[in-house]
């Protein structure tokens, strides 16, 4: 299983006041070098917390994947080629690069992925995209060409009750194994921290975990290698 962090969290500490920092691309380098496989870095064409610049140095810095989240918008797509990520990650259109991303619509979204698909694809850049865990839905992914998929997290981080969360978490189970089944990578994000990322961990079927803004703030403690390395041996603890 792979360690996704999400940059974002890091250029939003840095939009407090007038700072010029952290960098996020000194971040992603610190990032990768105490062991994360992949760095996520949200952008939209219409401005965010994120910069040109910033995606720039990102890819200069970072020899692992880099991934793109970029909203289903196909003014995104020629400057997202331009970075020359490994991988983008759709999410929902009219994404703003400030909040917490939105899941595509599958069914009312299908044609608009598919377009996208074929151009990050003939670009060599590999599209997944951020959708809810539903196991039926997961076909119309594969159809799109969707090399992965990214299971929105947040009904279950964002559970109230253990009733609540056992039911997301079969979900999010139910989703993975129908996602290789369609030869999708399967990935969850949005919510996971140190407390809450073990039951995900232990979904044999998911591959990759993204997280950021948990690492970020334990960082603050104990600095960013000892958070990475917290945060894989709660995964690793966890793995089936």
């Amino acid at each position: 299983m792979r360690l996704g962090f999400y940059l974002n969290p890091v250029a939003r500490l840095r939009g407090q006041g007038s700072s010029v920092e952290p960098e996020p691309a000194v971040v992603a380098a610190l990032a990768t070098g105490a062991g994360t496989q992949v760095v996520l870095a949200g952008w939209t064409k219409s401005g965010g917390l994120l910069t040109e610049r910033d995606i720039r140095l990102t890819r200069e810095v970072v020899h692992g994947d880099l991934v793109v989240v970029a909203p289903l918008n196909a003014e995104n797509i020629e400057p997202v080629v331009r970075f020359r990520p490994e991988g983008v990650m759709l999410v929902a259109s009219g994404w703003k690069g400030d909040k917490m991303a939105g899941p595509v619509q599958l069914e009312v979204d299908a044609s608009e992925i598919a377009d996208a698909v074929s151009a990050y694809r003939a670009a060599g850049v590999l599209p997944s995209a951020l959708v809810e865990p539903d196991a039926a839905a997961l076909k119309i992914a594969a159809r799109c060409g969707l090399a992965g998929v990214v299971l929105d997290a947040s009904g279950y981080t964002g559970a109230r009750t253990d009733e609540e969360a056992e039911d997301q978490l079969s979900k999010l189970n139910d989703s993975a194994m129908a996602a290789q089944k369609f030869g999708l990578l399967p990935a969850a994000a949005h919510g996971l921290n140190y407390r809450n990322i073990g039951p995900v961990a232990g979904i044999r079927f998911i591959e990759e975990l993204y997280v950021g803004g948990a690492v970020i703030a334990r960082a603050l403690v104990v600095g960013l290698d000892r958070a990475i390395a917290e945060m894989l041996a709660v995964i690793n603890h966890n793995i089936r």
